[in-house]
């Protein structure tokens, strides 16, 4: 009797335990699978998302590009200034929406543009060219040209005598619907490589 009871109190242990076993196994099989699940959703989340950047990283670069990245006539000509004369390492490519946000110039007013600005507060060196679209466009920048020598003139003129030696002697010229400042020490040369490269 006593061998009946034992065998059957072994028998009812190893029911229990293959029962946990099998319930271990099955709490691990379902983490995993929910682990995996959730890499995989990160994963596709992360994919998404870095689509979605670099679509919207796209379209900003887009619409805020140098007209010096189109091979434009103007851009043409300031790759060969670039070339033939040594810039400060601190100017920034002009853009269309520098170009608006500085000269109030947009567009409607112009066909073509391509130059180049300081950034560091300190040098005033600045070298753009626009093509206007007709001759009251031509004014227009013109003026606004002018505008923004009269503003850089009136904050240097108290600060700095050797940037203000390179503004007085800038000016806006206009040469048909081809507008241009040029700030710089090397002014002269710039608006010859520039002169050389243009297509009237």
């Amino acid at each position: 009797m006593k061998k009946i009871i034992i065998a059957a109190a072994i028998c009812s242990l190893a029911l229990a335990l293959c029962a946990c076993s099998n319930s271990s196994d099955n709490k691990t099989s379902s983490a995993a699978s929910t682990a995996s699940s959730s890499v995989s959703d990160t994963s596709e989340k992360a994919s998404e998302t870095s689509t979605e950047e670099s679509a919207v990283s796209t379209d900003t670069s887009a619409a805020d590009t140098s007209s010096a990245e189109d091979g434009s006539e103007l851009a043409k000509a300031f790759v060969a200034v670039k070339k033939e004369v040594t810039l400060p390492e601190d100017m920034s490519d002009f853009t269309t929406a520098r170009i608006k946000r500085v000269f109030g110039i947009t567009d409607e007013q112009m066909t073509d543009f391509a130059g180049a600005v300081c950034t560091n507060g300190v040098r005033q060196d600045q070298i753009i060219y626009f093509k206007a679209k007709d001759e009251a466009s031509a004014d227009y920048i013109a003026e606004k040209l002018q505008d923004n020598w009269q503003a850089t003139y009136n904050v240097i003129q108290n600060y700095d005598p050797d940037q203000m030696s390179i503004i007085e002697n800038a000016k806006v010229e206009r040469d048909g619907l081809y507008v241009s400042l040029v700030m710089s020490a090397d002014a002269d040369k710039i608006k010859e490589i520039f002169k050389e490269n243009i297509n009237k």
